[in-house]
């Protein structure tokens, strides 16, 4: 009974442990200077608004693919036959 204790305490200590945040959960602390908070919470509002607005666009319009980043390559061509040169090159 003792092993099985030892055991489900490790494994309890072990979950709790994973579960500890180690590190804050924001990408950055700079927040930027007070006097900016008033464009990003309108910046905020206009996204915002511009996603709602058009969201039934988005859901009728088909899907857009676009083009791919290169061209296909080219199809492919067997080299031409070679050239042979007439015999009197050769003294043939």
């Amino acid at each position: 009974m003792t092993r099985l204790r030892i055991a489900a305490t490790s494994l309890v200590l072990a979950g709790l442990l994973a579960l500890l945040p180690l590190a804050p959960a924001e990408a950055h602390h700079w927040r930027g200077p007070f006097f900016l908070w008033p464009f990003a919470a309108a910046a905020a509002v206009v996204g915002t608004a511009a996603a709602v607005a058009t969201a039934p666009l988005y859901a009728v319009a088909p899907p857009y693919y676009p083009p791919p980043a290169y061209a296909p390559p080219p199809a492919y061509y067997a080299p031409p036959p070679g050239y042979y040169y007439p015999g009197y090159y050769y003294n043939r």
